[in-house]
């Protein structure tokens, strides 16, 4: 046996606590030999060890870089997504770890179209949303900046302006060192007082692709105006112009009508009450409604507003499964819509566009729509929730099937461009009075003329109501 395997046998001996017969391993140098080999052994692993740590580094880091430039150069578009009726086009990434419905949502007088990136979690790491805002406050892009980087304490680093065709659009970098937060925000004026908001967030210090994502969204946007919003404008100026009070019947205008479902059962009844109270008041036009639908709403509302639609002030009631909520909606002269309400203790503020007008006026919409001969216009519906919603507004031609066989003079058809797939088609008598009403959505209601007593009839649970307020337009709602 050759020195080098006697001294591993006698150190794995050694090792094992068992005592070696040879005596050999009394001797203080053999002892000293085998320690001295096995200190080097320890010291050959530890550096076998470190290397294999460094190449695991190293692998990772190739790793990471490699999925860098996989990412940034496979950055993957889609084609620019509409928004309908808006004149607005914009792609956003999808695809390689983004991911995008593809499709603008509406919420709260706002369209949103949003992208993700999420590459190895459920949890996104950077985010994409593009804003088209139908009526929000103009608060200029220095003061819009400031709000965005306080929101995550963050530092404006700089700031710019692109032109993309007709569209003049602000632009600054936000971050927020301590948490890695990359910002890319954008904001751009469009005509009727819409504003487009573009962002870009970088949430975690991944792969950093938030400038390139930005730069690729803003150079590709595409915006054309829509005709239909400029006649939409047109009317609803010209309403103003002449003056509400030459636009109401003579005398009270108080309507009734019962709602029926697709059974043709009752489930609801609505009473409208429009007037010039020839008053010589800053408010002389007036309007109250009630809306009963059994077991799932009710709302009643008062209004009052000047003869130019200038001024306006608006409350409402609503009850239904979420609680009572009282709603207050203040327009002043300067076109900034001032909203209240109790259940969310909230107050918000929006800027009205030109075609902006209260569905209060529906009749009298109608009415300017047939005699100026126009045959479609797209206008923003305020209703008694001060929601918004932009609506295409278009005179069915009597030869068409849906008024062919209605006995109405005239037929309207509303489309709501709220992506709720909701449409209503309204039946005019020859006073252009609204006589029947047919909503379509997931089911078919339907409206028609009533009286007083009839609803009663039908809804003896609310004759109280509807006896004690026999002039809506009296005391409080």
């Amino acid at each position: 046996m050759n020195k080098t395997a006697s001294l591993q046998k006698h150190a794995r001996l050694f090792q094992k606590g068992k005592t070696p017969r040879k005596a050999c391993l009394q001797n203080t140098h053999c002892l000293s030999t085998i320690n001295m080999y096995m200190k080097k052994s320890l010291d050959l692993k530890k550096f076998e060890a470190d290397k294999i740590v460094l190449l695991g580094l190293f692998a990772l880091a190739l790793l990471t870089a490699y999925i860098i430039v996989l990412v940034k150069n496979a950055l993957v578009f889609t084609e620019p997504i509409e928004l309908a009726h808006t004149g607005l086009s914009i792609p956003v990434p999808h695809g390689n770890g983004w991911r995008s419905g593809q499709k603008w949502e509406f919420g709260r007088n706002t369209f949103t179209l949003s992208s993700d990136f999420t590459l190895d979690s459920d949890r996104p790491t950077a985010r994409v949303y593009c804003l088209y805002m139908l009526n929000a406050e103009d608060l200029g892009s220095e003061i819009y900046f400031e709000q965005k980087a306080a929101e995550i304490n963050g530092i404006i680093l700089q700031t710019g302006q692109k032109q993309i065709k007709e569209l003049s659009i602000e632009w600054a970098q936000i971050e927020q060192p301590e948490f890695g937060l990359k910002f890319f925000i954008a904001t751009a004026e469009l005509p009727y007082n819409r504003r487009l908001n573009i962002e870009v967030r970088q949430i975690a210090d991944t792969v950093d692709t938030a400038q390139e994502v930005f730069n690729r969204i803003i150079d590709s946007i595409d915006f054309e105006d829509n005709r239909l919003f400029e006649a939409g404008s047109e009317t609803v100026e010209t309403m103003k112009n002449k003056g509400l009070q030459n636009l109401i019947n003579e005398g009270d205008r108080q309507a009734y009508y019962l709602i029926k479902d697709s059974k043709n059962q009752n489930i609801g009844f609505l009473i409208d009450v429009l007037i010039d109270s020839r008053q010589n008041t800053e408010f002389n036009i007036k309007a109250a409604s009630y809306f009963y639908r059994k077991g799932l709403r009710e709302q009643a509302m008062l209004f009052q507003c000047a003869n130019n639609l200038g001024k306006f002030f608006w409350e409402s009631e609503t009850n239904n499964s979420s609680g009572i909520n009282k709603t207050t909606v203040v327009l002043e002269e300067n076109d900034i819509l001032t909203v209240r309400q109790t259940l969310t203790q909230t107050e918000s503020k929006h800027r009205l566009s030109p075609m902006a007008i209260p569905d209060i006026f529906l009749e009298q919409l109608f009415n300017q729509i047939i005699e100026s001969n126009t045959k479609q216009i797209i206008v923003d519906l305020i209703d008694a929730d001060a929601k918004i919603t932009p609506t295409i507004v278009s005179v069915v031609e009597q030869s068409d099937d849906a008024a062919a066989g209605s006995g109405a003079a005239y037929t309207i058809k509303l489309e709501f461009l709220d992506g709720q797939d909701f449409s209503e088609l309204i039946y005019l008598d020859n006073n252009r009075q609204i006589e029947k009403v047919i909503l379509h959505q997931n089911n078919t209601y339907t409206l028609e003329t009533s009286t007083r007593s009839q609803i009663i009839q039908e809804f003896p649970e609310r004759a109280d109501f509807i006896s004690q307020r026999s002039n809506m337009l009296e005391g409080n709602i």
